[in-house]
Order: C-alpha cells, then sequence, then structure tokens
C-alpha cells in the first residue's frame, strides 16, 4: 500500500514538473513567437484597440483621429485624404504606410510609453495609447499646393532649403485613406471586408497608378530643369563664365576635333531668335546647343560626379522613403558608340535621366543654400500626451553640390531665367524669384512633361519648390504659375 501510494506521489511530481516546464516553455520561452504570428487573433484583436498617436502638421492641425467605440474598438480617419502620400494608412489588413508605417513603433505605443503608464496598462487592463507625431507640413500651403495642381497627373515638392523640412508634398492622382480603414463598430465585419478588399483592387488596377507617391516614387525626365546642374558644373570648372558668348554653328567632327558631335541636328538655338547669346541668356532661353557643348566640355566622369553630387543615384534619406534618381541605365551609356551624343542630349535634361519630383527639388534647394543640399524629412517631433518631447529631428546636410561662389553664380542666372527668360510666369511681385523651366520629351506622342524648379526670395530663400505635370506641354505655360501660386503663398505665410 505504501509502495502505490509513493509511486503515485512520485508521478504526481514529475507530471507537475513537466506541466510546470511547458508553462514556462509555451508562456515565457515561446510567448513571443506566439504573439507575434500574424494569424493570431488575439493580437488582431488588440490591434484594434490601440489608440494611435494623433499625426499632426507643424501648426498644430490635427491630420488624423482616433475615435473609441463602445466595444472598445478603435477606429483611424484622416482629416485631409490629399495628405495620403505622406501620411499613409494604418491598415490591420494591409499593415501602415508612410508616415504611419516610419513612426508605428511610437504611434501605436510599442516605444516611447512611460514606465508607469506601461505599468497602469498592464495591471488595469487599459488600453494603449501611442504617442503624437508633428510633421513639418504645413496644411494651409498643402491646401495651396493641391488646388494649384488641379485635376492634372503630376507632383509637387516644397520645402526649406535652409533645413530639407517638407513643406508641402502632392501627388496626384491620390487615394482616400480612409476607405481603406476598417471600421469595427459596423454591424457586419464580413461586408467591411468585402468593401475594402473591392476598393483595394480598384486601386490596383487602376492604370493612372494613385498608390504610387510622384513626388518621392516617379521617376521622369527632368528636361530642361537639369541644365541647373550642367551650369553648375561648368562653372565651378571654369569651362565657362556668365559673360562667355556663344555663336550656333557647330561642325561635324573631325581630327582634330573628334569630341565634336553631330551638329547638324543642332545648328541654332531654336528657342531664341539670337544666334549669339551670353551664358546667362542662354540658361534663361533654354538654349539646348549650348548646355550640350558644355557637356561635352566638362565630359563624362566630371559629370557624372556632379550628378552624383546633387544626389543623383542615392535615395534621398527621408523618412517615407524615396526612390534613387539616376543619371542612365544603359551600361556604358557614355562609353558606347553614341557616348557624345549621350553626354550631350544628358547635359540639356534628356538622355536616360530619371528623376523625381524630390530630386529636383533638392537640386534647387542646393543652389539656395550655398551648395548643401540638407536631408529631406518630414516628422519635426514625436512627443507624448503629457507634452513631453520623445525625438525631434536636426536639419543636417546630406549632400555637398558646388562651392557657395559656384552656388551664388547659379544662383543669380537663376533670377534672369525669372526675369527675363522662359520662366517669367513664376514672377512674384516685389519679390526676387530663381528658377528654370523645362519641357521634358517623354518618348511618346504626348505633349512633353511640364516643370519648373526655384526658390525664393533668391537673397534669403524661405521655400524651395518643385513642380511637374505630366504630358502637359510647356514647363513656361503650365509649370511656372503653378510655382509662383506656391511661392506667393509660402512669402505671404512668413510676412509678419
Amino acid at each position: 500500500m505504501n509502495k502505490s501510494i509513493q509511486r503515485l506521489a512520485s508521478f504526481s511530481i514529475y507530471a507537475f514538473v513537466a506541466l510546470s516546464l511547458a508553462v514556462v516553455y509555451w508562456q515565457v520561452a515561446r510567448a513571443g513567437e506566439i504573439v507575434s504570428r500574424p494569424e493570431n487573433p488575439r493580437l488582431i484583436d488588440e490591434e484594434m484597440r490601440v489608440q494611435r498617436g494623433t499625426i499632426f502638421d507643424r501648426r498644430g492641425n490635427p491630420l488624423t483621429e482616433t475615435t473609441v467605440g463602445e466595444n472598445g474598438y478603435v477606429k483611424r480617419s484622416y482629416l485631409d485624404p490629399g495628405l495620403a502620400p505622406v501620411t499613409g494608412f494604418a491598415s490591420h489588413r494591409f499593415g501602415p504606410t508612410g508616415v504611419e508605417k516610419a513612426m508605428d513603433d511610437y504611434l501605436a505605443g510599442r516605444k516611447g510609453i512611460s514606465a508607469q503608464a506601461m505599468l497602469e496598462t498592464q495591471l488595469f487592463h487599459r488600453p494603449v495609447v501611442g504617442n503624437d507625431v508633428a510633421l513639418t507640413i504645413d496644411l494651409e500651403l498643402q491646401k495651396v499646393a493641391e488646388k494649384a495642381l488641379g485635376g492634372a497627373n503630376g507632383a509637387i515638392v516644397a520645402l526649406n532649403p535652409k533645413t530639407g523640412a517638407i513643406l508641402a508634398m502632392v501627388s496626384h492622382p491620390s487615394f482616400d485613406p480612409n476607405q481603406l480603414v476598417f471600421d469595427p463598430n459596423v454591424s457586419q465585419w464580413s461586408e467591411e471586408e468585402n468593401r475594402i478588399d473591392t476598393y483595394w483592387r480598384s486601386l490596383n488596377a487602376d492604370l493612372n497608378a494613385p498608390l504610387l507617391n510622384r513626388a518621392t516614387q516617379g521617376l521622369y525626365t527632368p528636361g530642361s530643369t537639369f541644365k541647373t546642374v550642367t551650369l553648375a558644373a561648368a562653372l565651378e570648372r571654369g569651362i565657362a563664365k556668365p559673360d562667355t558668348r556663344y555663336q550656333f554653328e557647330m561642325k561635324p567632327p573631325d581630327a582634330q576635333h573628334p569630341t565634336a558631335w553631330h551638329a547638324n541636328q543642332f545648328t541654332t538655338c531654336q528657342n531664341h531668335a539670337e544666334n549669339n547669346l551670353d551664358l546667362v541668356h542662354a540658361y534663361a532661353y533654354s538654349c539646348n546647343v549650348v548646355f550640350s557643348d558644355l557637356g561635352l566640355q566638362i565630359g563624362q566622369r566630371v559629370y557624372q560626379d556632379y550628378a552624383k553630387a546633387f544626389g543623383l543615384g542615392s535615395a534621398p534619406p527621408i523618412e517615407i522613403g524615396a526612390t534613387a534618381s539616376q543619371l542612365f541605365h544603359t551600361p556604358n551609356y557614355f562609353s558606347g558608340d553614341e557616348r557624345f551624343y549621350a553626354l550631350a542630349s544628358t547635359a540639356f535634361g534628356q538622355g536616360e535621366i530619371a528623376a523625381t519630383p524630390l530630386q529636383m527639388a533638392l537640386v534647387a534647394s542646393g543652389v539656395a543654400a550655398d551648395g548643401e543640399i540638407y536631408a529631406p524629412y518630414v516628422v519635426s517631433e514625436v512627443r507624448r500626451k503629457d507634452g513631453t518631447v520623445l525625438e525631434k529631428t536636426t536639419p543636417h546636410i546630406w549632400k555637398r553640390a558646388m562651392q557657395p561662389d559656384t552656388a551664388r553664380l547659379v544662383r543669380q542666372i537663376m533670377v534672369t531665367s525669372v526675369d527675363v527668360g522662359w520662366a517669367s510666369a513664376a514672377k512674384v511681385k516685389g519679390v526676387k524669384v530663381a528658377g528654370k523651366t523645362g519641357s521634358a520629351e517623354s518618348g511618346t506622342s504626348n505633349k512633353p512633361h511640364s516643370w519648373f524648379i526655384g526658390f525664393a526670395p533668391a537673397d534669403n530663400p524661405v521655400v524651395a519648390v518643385a513642380v511637374l505635370k505630366e504630358f502637359a506641354g510647356y514647363g513656361s505655360a503650365e509649370a511656372a504659375p503653378v510655382a509662383k501660386t506656391i511661392i506667393e503663398a509660402a512669402i505671404q505665410q512668413q510676412t509678419p
């Protein structure tokens, strides 16, 4: 009898130890793995109860709203859908995008929550309340930019060239992030899921690519706006001066001039009646033949160095992600049989250049900031609900495009471009504006892409702008007036 009791006791002890080890294994050792499984219904349920922090613009205007239903489930709303390319959206179906993704840990309360708040949340089963995020976006200027672009497909970037802070970012067509947010307060969740799926499929099927942030991801031929890079390289290398004059009669290559390219294609400056212009007015009137000649004199190696110095080949380090612009994509583009044509066409903004509107805004910014290009950013700071600042962005230089003296020369020439050249539609009364238009051939039968890049006031810039309108025509007629509207609004905001 005693032996039976001993065996039973031993078995019970072993079973208890085994059970304890199993509990420790599954609830401690494997707990994190189990909880983090995407199919875990408890994880999804908890996520739907998280009260994400609010996203604000630079003036404290809320851009998002979080409402809690009677069942404790939370709905996220976006108060300005036009900012969808920046704010993105938070979805338990598709994950977060934009700022919602970049700052997800803070907004969802996984990071930056005080120890006391975390303890109270766990002990009293209170809902997780995330931290707030303040953006550099100016909602008022954003709305001006959205209205100025109108219904055209394209993009606008406005930033502070002295810091890199993005003031406005428009991409059109876009989408309504509210249509991708699940509403847990509806009676039929399955119908709500179907509604979201239907909208998501329509966005992906749309040939106009509304999910593409054209400002940071769209790659376009920049046209004559890229002459700004050629101008900077030519001035800094001493290949040309502002008063250097050009006559437009180019000869075919021969033994004495082996680098001269096939000139019969460009024998006059088609954008201006005169056959004799100085460098300043060749830029103002966007004379392709002058910049082709400058590109050939600069040479492909040096030209590529300057393109890299302006940021091409590197993705701008903005929180929401950006595509790297490229000078070319064909291997040996500048060293093959067509190398002279390749360099000449690149120098006036055609060739194989593929640039984002953000990149071209940074080109203008580099001129405005004495040759320094500040890293672009949209997140100003992260704050707790009590106002404690957890993280604050410090502006820093991303690229050094040119020397300050060179930048000042380029700036003066860009002012002339607006004063008397094709960029004159960007003039603002009482303000010196620096700028350059572009009409970029797209390689199709459509109209060219319409471009403008510039900044103002020229002597103390507060805003740099890039405007792109897809297949819209001449930059002087289409993009420059849009830029004028944005520049006027930005300067008015600075006026006491």
